[in-house]
């Protein structure tokens, strides 16, 4: 369980992706061999395209991947150093939690809304960066926890 919980994004994402890519494929056999396109792969696929996509943010914060230019950041004593890494990382928690406050009131606002191919409500696929946001929020607080235990350990 610790093994799927460390690699949830992964998996998920992964299956997502691989039902996305036989969904397209089925579209492209439909429309290109059959000449009867199908009136739901589309819907499906973007729906399942932006979980993937929040899901692979996700990835990036976990392992630390988000883009960061240091090269000022280095001339400073460490203890700086320091003092502005916990800047960012707080600044990247207070954005994740607008996003997902954000994405919050954009679903709400898509509920009466429908996605007419699938038959659902828009706000099935603008739940993903509320829902996504509180795993990379989740992410975030993990691998600053990890870091300054393993900071505590060298000592």
């Amino acid at each position: 369980m610790k093994k799927f919980m460390r690699n949830l994004e992964e998996i998920v994402g992964g299956i997502l992706f691989i039902i996305m890519l036989v969904v397209l494929a089925l579209q492209i056999f439909s429309r290109q061999v059959v000449d009867n396109p199908l009136t739901w792969s589309e819907g499906l696929a973007k729906f399942i395209f932006v979980y993937v996509g929040y899901l692979s943010v996700s990835i990036g914060i976990k392992e630390n991947g988000h883009v960061l230019i240091d090269y000022f950041v280095k001339k400073f004593p460490k203890r700086i150093q320091t003092i502005i890494n916990y800047l960012f990382q707080a600044t990247i928690a207070i954005v994740i939690i607008a996003m997902g406050y954000i994405g919050y009131e954009m679903a709400m606002r898509k509920v009466p809304v429908k996605i007419v191919s699938l038959g659902i409500s828009y706000a099935y696929m603008y739940m993903a960066l509320p829902l996504l946001s509180v795993l990379m929020l989740y992410r975030l607080l993990e691998r600053n926890i990890q870091e300054i235990r393993n900071k505590n350990e060298v000592k």
